[in-house]
């Protein structure tokens, strides 16, 4: 029987009936089991699918409530746009302050053994952001993505959190994340031409007023 790690923030009630790693850490609802072992790196099968359709919770498994949360990084903040379904939000708070990935900046995305996996939906922008978004909605929508895939358009928010290393992040490190982030965006908004360019400015501008009326005292 493993145990929880001592380092790690209290878990939410929701999820303290998730199994926990060798390393102590709570396993999503999300991950996949290979060979008996969890890979954080891989969706259970059919996981997007039965998560949006049946309104499960992403990380602890549980039927969602009215308040819905997505835990993603300013480039998506910007394009309103997910790869994963919602979960509730002290699970994606927690997820924000817990996750390796997510509060070691430096870290990278292991990809060995995951030749020949599917790929997301989308076009993946492989960095570390180095600040997490807790994004809370009361909406969101699916829509399909090449090649094959669904993504989730994010709703308006009615409060957004940035972490960095498991705390608040700091104004200037969360424009660190989007000034070092936008030109990958740029570089996709330049495939559409001056619409494209047109659509990203627009986006840019809502997201600074995000920013600025939920990280602005930091």
């Amino acid at each position: 029987m493993n145990e929880y790690r001592s380092d790690l923030p209290n878990r939410p009630d929701r999820m303290k009936d998730l199994p926990l790693d060798e390393r102590g850490f709570p396993v999503p609802w999300f991950v996949a089991w290979i060979d008996n072992k969890p890979d954080f790196r891989i969706i259970r099968e059919r996981g997007v699918a039965m998560a949006h359709n049946h309104q499960t919770c992403w990380l602890c498994g549980h039927t969602l409530g009215r308040y819905l949360a997505f835990v993603i990084g300013p480039m998506c903040g910007i394009n309103r746009t997910s790869a994963e379904p919602p979960s509730h939000l002290e699970c994606a708070d927690y997820a924000a302050r817990a996750c390796p990935f997510l509060t070691r900046p430096m870290a990278v995305r292991d990809e060995r053994g995951l030749e020949g996996m599917k790929e997301p939906a989308g076009v993946m922008i492989k960095r570390n952001p180095g600040v997490a978004m807790v994004w809370i909605t009361r909406g969101y929508k699916p829509f399909r993505a090449p090649p094959n895939g669904v993504l989730f358009r994010i709703g308006d928010p009615t409060e957004i959190r940035f972490y960095t290393k498991g705390r608040r992040s700091s104004r200037a490190e969360i424009e660190e994340s989007v000034n070092t982030g936008l030109p990958f965006l740029e570089k996709a908004a330049e495939q559409d031409g001056p619409t494209g360019r047109r659509e990203l400015e627009k986006a840019k501008m809502a997201f600074a007023r995000c920013v600025d009326k939920w990280a602005g005292h930091v």
